[in-house]
C-alpha cells in the first residue's frame, strides 16, 4: 500500500490532516490535492483560491491546461508560505531536451514560482504521437533531469507511459521515475495493464489521474451501487470510496472541484477504513472501464 507515510503538518485554517508519500528521495507528496485539468484560468484560480482558504495543499496542473497563471494568482493571493504546498506540473511530450527546459521555465514564469514540487512528461510523443520515439523520450527526460539538478524541480516523473516507455527512460536515468500518472479508478483493477506492478518494482508511485473517471461520461464512481453501498456503512459518499479505494492502492489523489462541500467530502479519505472484503469488491469491480487503457503493443513482456 502506501510506501512511505509522514505527518503533514496540521493546518489551522481547516484542521486538515493529510499525510504524505514520500516520491522521492526528501519530497513528500500529500496524498490528496486538488487537480485543475478542464478548468480555464478563472477557474482554476477560483478552485485553488478555495481549496487553499480549507487548508489544501497539493494542486496539480500543467503546460497543456492554459491555466497555470489562474493557479499562480490564487497562491500568490493566498499568503501561503511556500514551503507548505506541493505544486505539481507538465510539460508536453517530445519537445526536445533544450525544448523541455524552456517549458518549463515558461511554466515557471506562469506559475509565478522558482520551483515546482513534482514536474512530469505529459505524454510520451507530441500529442498527435506524430512524433514519439525512445530518443525522442530520452531526449525529455535528459531535460527533466536538468531542470531536477538545477533546482527548478524537486521530483520528476511522467505520465500517460506504458511499461516500454518507463524503460526507455530507465535505460538512461540518473534521476529516479519519483510517478507515473495515468489514468486509473475503481473499474479498472489494482493492476491496471500491469503497468502498476512494473511501477513498483521499479519504486515508481503509479498515480491516478481520472479518479471519478470523469471522462467516462456517467457517475458509476459517485452514485454507483457499489460505491454507495460500502459508503453508507461508513456514513462516506461513493466519491469518498472510489477515492479511499486509491489511497489504499498507495495513489495520491487528485479530483477537481468548484464546490465547497465536494471539497471538504474529498479531503475527508483519513481516519477511516475500508474493510478487507469491501477492498476485495472494489478491487473486482469492472465498470466503468478505462477511457485509455494502454496498447498491447506497447507491454514488455517482465517478470515481476
Amino acid at each position: 500500500m502506501v510506501r512511505a507515510l509522514a505527518a503533514l503538518a496540521t493546518l489551522a485554517s481547516a484542521n486538515l490532516n493529510v499525510p504524505t508519500k514520500e516520491i522521492a528521495p526528501g519530497v513528500h507528496m500529500p496524498m490528496a490535492g486538488l487537480g485543475t485539468w478542464l478548468y480555464n484560468s478563472s477557474q482554476a484560480e477560483a478552485a485553488v483560491a478555495m481549496a487553499l482558504k480549507a487548508g489544501v495543499r497539493s494542486f496539480d496542473t500543467a503546460q497543456t491546461y492554459e491555466n497555470q497563471d489562474g493557479v499562480g494568482r490564487a497562491i500568490a493571493a493566498s499568503g501561503v508560505a511556500r514551503r507548505e504546498l506541493f505544486v505539481t506540473t507538465k510539460i508536453d511530450g517530445a519537445q526536445g531536451e533544450d525544448g523541455s527546459v524552456m517549458a518549463h521555465e515558461d511554466n515557471l514564469k506562469l506559475l509565478g514560482l522558482e520551483y515546482v514540487d513534482l514536474l512530469l512528461a505529459h505524454f510520451p510523443c507530441d500529442w498527435d504521437a506524430t512524433t514519439c520515439s525512445k530518443e525522442e523520450r530520452q531526449a525529455t527526460w535528459r531535460g527533466l533531469e536538468r531542470l531536477q539538478k538545477s533546482g527548478k524541480a524537486r521530483a520528476i516523473g511522467v505520465s500517460h507511459y506504458c511499461q516500454q516507455h518507463l524503460q526507455d527512460v530507465l535505460e538512461i536515468a540518473t534521476v529516479p521515475i519519483a510517478i507515473n500518472q495515468q489514468e486509473w479508478h475503481v473499474g479498472m483493477g489494482p493492476d491496471p495493464e500491469a503497468v502498476k506492478s512494473f511501477c513498483d518494482a521499479h519504486n515508481i508511485t503509479f498515480q491516478s489521474f481520472s479518479p471519478l473517471c470523469g471522462p467516462c461520461g456517467g457517475d458509476e464512481l459517485i452514485n454507483g451501487e457499489l460505491v454507495t453501498g460500502i459508503g453508507a456503512a461508513h456514513n462516506k459518499s461513493g466519491a469518498q470510496v472510489s477515492l479511499k479505494w486509491l489511497v489504499n492502492h498507495g495513489s495520491p489523489v487528485i479530483p477537481r472541484t468548484l464546490n465547497e462541500q465536494h471539497l471538504a467530502t474529498d479531503m475527508d479519505l483519513f481516519g477511516w477504513e475500508l474493510t478487507a472484503e469491501e477492498m476485495s469488491r472494489l478491487d473486482g469491480a469492472t465498470k466503468p472501464a478505462s477511457v485509455e487503457t494502454v496498447a498491447a503493443d506497447c507491454q514488455l513482456t517482465v517478470t515481476v
